[in-house]
């Protein structure tokens, strides 16, 4: 009877456990490669805090305007002994480091 009571217990802890260790890793940074999606990497990672920055351009003409080519996205994670940041154009990892 004690064994019925005890196992789930045990399991429910041991997940807890798992669920509580931290994505942000120097091996699930390896795992980032240009070319994936932001869902791809948030599959390793979990959820990141995003920061948009957009490009300018300068026509011919000399006149600034808002170029949506050189709109990137900058996803940020955090752990106690690791950032991972993940920049992102046209929906596309072209850059990821850790500090």
């Amino acid at each position: 009877m004690r064994s019925r009571i005890l196992t789930p217990v045990l399991i429910g802890l041991l997940s807890l456990m798992v669920a509580c260790e931290s994505k942000v890793t120097q091996a699930n940074l390896d795992r980032i490669k240009p070319g994936m999606t932001i869902q791809e990497v948030e599959r390793i990672l979990g959820k990141g805090e995003r920061a948009d920055q957009s490009g300018m351009s300068i026509s011919g003409a000399g006149v600034a305007g808002s170029s949506s080519g050189n709109s990137q996205q900058t996803y940020t994670w955090k752990s106690s002994s690791l950032e991972i940041t993940v920049i992102c154009a046209g929906g596309k990892v072209v850059q990821a480091y850790g500090k």
